[in-house]
């Protein structure tokens, strides 16, 4: 019986680990491979400080990293966070503020837009960047770090996580 929600992927991981849990275009991921980037990005998010109930927020467009991120988010112990990519820079600093983000992944495109509103967000530890990571300031108050090297972690145990915790913040216009 399943109880938590990245228990849905590694659950299909196990039962059938070569079928096509994500499509889009000519790229497919099996339930194995999506499952495997889901455990990779939850030992990231621990192996950054990410504490036990604290918020990933994810500002991109439809992809396999969203997908992953929000998954890995639920597998750390944290809650993930998805924030409408058509949202201004200001709705996602009070998006990002309101909620307490510790992490946010995000596009390099899109970090570039939301440069001047990051500084203000007072719990901001780590942008991870999917794609080329774009030149921040030497003084910004938050780690970068780019997708892949990011998933680049060795494995290490997720925070205890049970049925009643929370999962995910949704935010609606």
């Amino acid at each position: 019986m399943l109880h938590l929600v990245h228990e849905l992927v590694s659950h299909s991981a196990k039962r059938q680990p070569t079928r096509a849990a994500l499509k889009y275009r000519d790229q497919v991921w099996s339930y194995a491979e999506l499952n495997q980037a889901i455990d990779a990005c939850a030992a990231a998010l621990i192996q950054h400080g990410l504490g036990r109930s604290e918020r990933v927020a994810i500002y991109a467009e439809k992809r396999f990293e969203t997908v992953v991120a929000m998954f890995g988010a639920a597998a750390a112990g944290g809650v993930y966070v998805p924030i409408n990519p058509l949202l201004k820079t200001e709705q996602v600093r009070f998006v990002l503020n309101d909620c307490d983000a510790r992490v946010l992944v995000t596009t390099a495109e899109r970090l570039l837009a939301l440069m001047p509103c990051l500084d203000s967000c007072r719990e901001l530890h780590t942008v991870v960047v999917v794609g080329s990571p774009t030149a921040v300031p030497l003084t910004a108050p938050w780690k970068l770090c780019s997708w892949t090297a990011f998933l680049d972690t060795p494995p290490v145990p997720g925070h205890r996580v049970i049925d009643q915790d929370m999962a995910a913040i949704l935010y609606t216009s």
